[in-house]
């Protein structure tokens, strides 16, 4: 299973990787950011979804019950921006040493779609009973995000543990390989990144609908 964890799409949780050039640098830094403002609005864009049964569709010779709203288009662009990110942080993370949030990027998005189904299938602050497919979608979504994510966690916290381990020994602080950012800086900033994209997608998501 540690295999499963440290070989995610994303890449590992802590690279290995050396000699990166400005651009992969400035891609890696890029990536969080676009992933979160994309997950907001798949997240938004879901619950507007949602609200309206689930199904909604515009066009064709026959009466439609549920019409697809005018954001609808934001839905399909962001999940290809999303997946995009991730291949971009697998590109860009191949060759930085450190630390890379986007690891969890798979566990991010289930967990937070899944909490749409937790919400409304148990009906959590919006009143009415129980909706049991969305609640096994709940399940099955938090499983799948909330498993990948304890293997991540684990393998970044062993490879924190032995960095600790070796700075003591050689007596050296905790500076980043080749002038790279350390290890705090480097996870304070992507995460920044990843809220400020949030927020971003949710301001947008908003603005548009």
């Amino acid at each position: 299973m540690s295999g499963f964890s440290g070989a995610f799409i994303t890449g590992k949780p802590v690279g290995e990787g050396s000699g990166a050039g400005p651009l992969r640098r400035v891609l890696f830094l890029l990536s969080p950011f676009i992933f979160s403002f994309s997950l907001a609005c798949v997240y938004l864009g879901m619950r507007g979804v949602m609200r309206l049964g689930g199904f909604v569709a515009r066009g064709g010779p026959y009466e439609i019950a549920h019409q697809a709203p005018d954001w609808i288009w934001i839905f399909p662009v962001s999940m290809m921006l999303l997946m995009a990110s991730m291949f971009i942080s697998l590109f860009a993370a191949s060759r930085i040493s450190g630390p890379n949030i986007m690891a969890m990027s798979w566990s991010a998005l289930f967990i937070t779609l899944g909490w749409n189904f937790v919400q409304f299938g148990f009906g959590i602050g919006m009143g009415g009973g129980l909706a049991f497919g969305w609640i096994i979608c709940a399940v099955t979504f938090m499983l799948m995000g909330g498993i990948p994510l304890i293997f991540i966690l684990r393998s970044f916290f062993r490879s924190l543990g032995q960095r600790i381990n070796s700075a003591n020994e050689t007596g050296a602080g905790m500076p980043g390989a080749d002038g790279q950012l350390a290890w705090g800086p480097s996870l304070v900033l992507q995460a920044i990144l990843c809220g400020g994209g949030f927020w971003l997608g949710i301001v947008f998501f908003r603005t548009v609908s």
